[in-house]
């Protein structure tokens, strides 16, 4: 019979994981997604980020019918300070075993273990965006899908050209990308970092992983590195950028002067942050064309008190915040005192001047996106609209946080 770690419902037994059930939680995963994970992807997942322990499994009797897994990162905080914190991922209930709690079960036993590491922040990327707001998480970070121009982008005269630019191989980028991706996660709200594994699996290049696009291209500079497969579609060719870091101004201006030059290409096609500058480098920004605004990474606080004081805020704020949290029971009262120079935050039993639920705070833990916006839904409510827009004002960070690393 399977070992029982916790209850779940009624006849449903949840465990952790072991070395042993990665094929058995591949299965169960590739029927809810209806894919294939290939033996070599399998191993190298094996020996670069799988820890059993990070997996949690329901059974029914001995047959697997739901898991959850999860990755170690660090995520950087606005003002520059890091969390650890944990990735949600491998989220899967089989489909004759639905609607009976399971996924409930699951993901409240994961975030209790969580809380009992001692983490503040829990985080997701979500194939169904329906699925997690009952659990506490919040849409934390922003994408735009961008196409460009090619043939019609010419750079202002101001732009300068910093040069630097090069191509290597990928045992050479393999080598140089960590320390430049590195310095990008330290000045980025929202940046996960990537272990020697996740650099494994990015840069693991077998022709099954192209969809018919070209092998990956890499050019670096000394503070950045970008990284694209050429498509070749009936309208032309399209360069799909499929990752880039720059810690500077000098690398994202001259990797993107060598981007927007390459021959024989129409269109070049990207993910960015909300406020890229790149418009602001052509003469027609009308070169750039947004396809699509989808939510990238979302947040669950688990330990509002260390969440809330692991950043720093964009104005002065005192505020006495009330939490709810129906599914975990980590609400309540607190008290925000924090600026430019660092925070701290504490439970208070004092009146409330702001009420919103865990999801809402998750979504401005990384300042993705405003307290004003979700008070015109009544996610955020202030019992002074002065009050909602300190708040708002605080909770903008330096920059738009982006995450980097799709888990």
């Amino acid at each position: 019979m399977t070992p029982v770690d916790a209850a779940g419902p009624t006849g449903i037994a949840l465990r952790t994981s072991t070395a042993d059930d990665l094929r058995a939680i591949a299965l169960l995963d590739g029927r809810a997604f209806h894919w294939t994970l290939p033996e070599e992807d399998l191993e190298l997942f094996r020996r670069g980020s799988f820890d059993p322990a990070n997996f949690l499994l329901a059974h029914d009797g001995d047959e697997l019918v739901g898991a959850t897994g999860a990755y170690d990162f660090t995520v950087r905080m606005p003002g520059g300070g890091a969390l650890p914190a944990k990735g949600v991922t491998w989220v899967s209930v089989a489909a004759t075993h639905r609607r009976r709690g399971i996924l409930r079960a699951l993901m409240r036993a994961q975030q209790e273990r969580m809380l009992a590491d001692g983490l503040a922040v829990s985080l997701l990327t979500a194939s169904e965006a329906g699925i997690y707001g009952r659990f506490g998480y919040g849409p934390a970070t922003v994408r735009h899908s961008v196409r460009i121009d090619r043939a019609g982008a010419s750079f202002r005269t101001h732009v300068p050209d910093p040069g630097g630019v090069r191509y290597v191989e990928t045992d050479e980028l393999r080598a140089l990308a960590p320390a430049l991706h590195a310095r990008w996660h330290a000045v980025t709200p929202g940046a996960l970092d990537r272990t020697d594994g996740w650099w494994d699996r990015i840069l693991a290049d077998r022709p099954e992983h192209r969809d018919g696009d070209s092998q990956l291209y890499h050019l670096v500079h000394g503070d950045g590195y970008v990284t694209y497969r050429i498509a070749s579609r009936d309208n032309g060719r399209i360069c799909r950028i499929t990752d880039m870091a720059t810690a500077g101004r000098d690398a994202y201006v001259a990797l993107w002067r060598v981007l927007l030059g390459l021959d024989l290409i129409g269109t070049v096609t990207a993910e960015v942050a909300p406020d890229d500058p790149l418009p602001h480098l052509l003469t027609d920004p009308r070169r750039i064309r947004t396809d699509g605004r989808h939510d990238g990474m979302w947040a669950r606080i688990l330990d509002v008190p260390a969440a809330l004081s692991a950043r720093t805020y964009g104005t002065e704020l005192d505020v006495v915040l009330d939490v709810e949290d129906p599914f975990l029971g980590r609400g309540g009262r607190f008290r925000l005192r924090g600026g430019p120079d660092g925070a701290t935050c504490e439970p208070v039993t004092d009146a409330p001047q702001v009420r919103l639920g865990t999801s809402a705070l998750g979504s401005l833990l990384f300042g993705g996106h405003r307290a004003s916006s979700l008070g015109r839904v009544a996610l955020v409510e202030a019992t002074d609209p002065a009050v909602l827009r300190r708040v708002d004002v605080a909770f903008t960070a330096e920059r738009e946080p982006e995450f980097g690393t799709d888990f």
